[in-house]
């Protein structure tokens, strides 16, 4: 064997034996990994859960729903934490990935359930429903020649939705014709509408509605403060109205605030289990209209996102809070996407203002809500009480208005929609079988069956009668009592069919509202300060 062969030949040999402890190595090394991993307790309970699971489906090949079974068991697992962290669904989490751009590709239409698929409660502006001629009061019964009567919101909306410029064949049921036909309409882009109004009122002050902080908020509300704020237009105050926001992204949050406070100022910290999730917000930006004095509306229905900024404007001073005690969420949720498309959002810290203010106390990520920003002025808009809602859940206002629409507009421009409409809306809700029943006269009512079982003394059972006859007869007084807010719900459904939603805020919701009045009262020093 000449030199070069035998040289060629060790080299082989050396590779071939290196190679061979790399793989003895890798084996011993894998399998002391999976050694270590398999005696992970809950890799165990995992492997264990997935034995049942087989056996199940074994034993119950043709009784059970394996899909059911793995949803409930997730459902007991996240039973055991706060109500916010979840398992989330792979349509749910392409849904909230698109939204994080500040917009989704589908119709331009708000639904809700309905017994025959989808109610449509309002219509984007030049969106493509409202292009094809869709109104609020259709029912979509069909999309591709699915039916979606009975299917969840969730799975029926998401029908609606798809990639920019594709198409969809609905159905559409419109009671006012009695009547059901197809209509092709091209799916597109739509924003996201964080602002329906944003404008002077007649004293002066600028108001803005904001409706949520999901990504593009900041932006929207920046751009609104640079339209409306300038050397000619300067406003007496400012309120910034976040009642009934349910919040959204913390950096929307911050990037909000940042907009009103000075640069420097604390804005919002989190403290959470890990260091990893321990932050400080400072203010970096332009104030905007720094000598403005300025409020901020809130309701229990402001939670999260909106809390943060109500705080952060309030501890630095920079805003009054008016309405009533926040929801209480001071709590912070992150999002891990599995392989699959599924996904977790579970909560990871809680935040607080300057002065180490929490609205949680620790640990309470596992409780619901925390304690809330109570307001410096307190005031309790009417929304008609159990009653009010009961008949907006019951959406039969909505109904009413799309069934008389044009003798309603023609009512409003000639200043005679009165109390008699809110007659006739009655008349239609007995009809449509809507029943209110106050919890006074559903107490009453378990009374009285307690009195039928245990055959009661006579004087009972006729006082359990009067009392339901009485109880009953309230019950449906409330119509006259609450008619001024139903004819007020009346009106501003009618001017959003007929004008939009802008014009809804600038013609009725911004003069009439009481807690609008009430802090541009405070804000003009036209009123004294204290609690109403």
């Amino acid at each position: 064997m000449n030199d070069t062969a035998e040289k060629t030949f060790l080299i082989s040999r050396r590779t071939v034996v290196w190679s061979l402890a790399i793989m003895a190595l890798m084996v011993v090394v894998a399998g002391g990994m999976a050694v270590y991993v398999l005696s992970d307790p809950g890799i165990q309970d995992a492997i264990t859960l997935r034995r049942a699971a087989l056996y199940l489906a074994d034993v119950y090949p043709a009784d059970l729903n394996t899909e059911s079974i793995v949803a409930r068991g997730r459902e007991a697992m996240f039973g055991q934490l706060d109500r916010y962290s979840t398992y989330i669904s792979h349509p749910e989490m392409r849904q909230r990935q698109e939204e994080l751009t500040g917009g989704y590709h589908g119709i331009g239409v708000t639904v809700v359930s309905h017994d025959f698929g989808l109610l449509v409660m309002s219509v984007r502006e030049n969106g493509p429903a409202a292009e094809a001629a869709v109104l609020p009061g259709d029912v979509i019964v069909r999309a591709d020649n699915v039916s979606l009567a009975g299917l969840p919101i969730t799975a029926a909306s998401s029908l609606l939705r798809g990639p920019e410029g594709t198409e969809v064949r609905l159905g559409i049921y419109r009671e006012t014709t009695d009547d059901t036909t197809t209509v092709t309409i091209r799916r597109r882009r739509i924003e996201l509408l964080h602002i329906p109004f944003a404008g002077y009122t007649q004293d002066s002050i600028l108001y803005i509605r904001l409706l949520d902080f999901q990504a593009g908020a900041a932006d929207d509300v920046r751009a609104a403060l640079d339209s409306l704020v300038t050397e000619a237009a300067r406003p007496r105050a400012m309120i910034l109205d976040l009642r009934g926001n349910p919040g959204g992204l913390m950096n929307e949050a911050f990037e909000t605030a940042n907009l009103f406070l000075e640069k420097g100022a604390f804005i919002v910290g989190t403290d959470g289990r890990s260091r990893w999730n321990e932050y400080a917000w400072y203010a970096r930006g332009r104030q905007r209209a720094p000598q403005v004095p300025m409020a901020v509306l809130v309701d229990r229905g402001s939670a999260s996102a909106a809390e943060i900024v109500a705080g952060a404007l309030r501890y630095n001073d920079r805003a009054i809070l008016v309405g009533d005690t926040t929801f209480g969420k001071g709590l912070v949720q992150g999002f891990w996407e599995f392989p699959g498309g599924d996904g977790l959002r579970l909560t990871t810290s809680r935040y607080y203002f300057a002065g180490g203010v929490f609205l949680n106390d620790f640990d309470t990520m596992l409780s619901h809500t925390g304690r809330g920003l109570v307001p410096d002025h307190i005031i309790r808009v009417d929304d008609g009480g159990r009653f009010g809602r009961e008949i907006d859940n019951s959406l039969l206002l909505q109904r009413f208005v799309g069934l008389h629409l044009d003798d309603l507009v023609d009512a409003w421009q000639a200043d005679s929609l009165d109390h008699v409409w809110v007659e006739r809306f009655a008349m239609f809700a007995y009809g449509e079988g809507f029943s209110y029943e106050s919890p006074v006269t559903a107490a009453v009512e378990r009374f009285s069956n307690v009195v039928a079982v245990e055959q009661a003394d006579v004087s009972l059972a006729t006082i359990a009668s009067r009392l339901g006859d009485r109880s009953r007869l309230l019950d449906n007084q409330l119509w006259f009592l609450y008619a001024d807010h139903i004819l007020d719900r009346l009106e501003r459904a009618v001017v959003e069919r007929h004008l939009g939603m802008y014009e809804t805020y600038r013609r009725i919701i911004v003069p009439r509202r009481s807690d609008i009045r009430l802090a541009a009262g405070l804000l003009l020093h036209k009123d004294g300060p204290g609690q109403t």
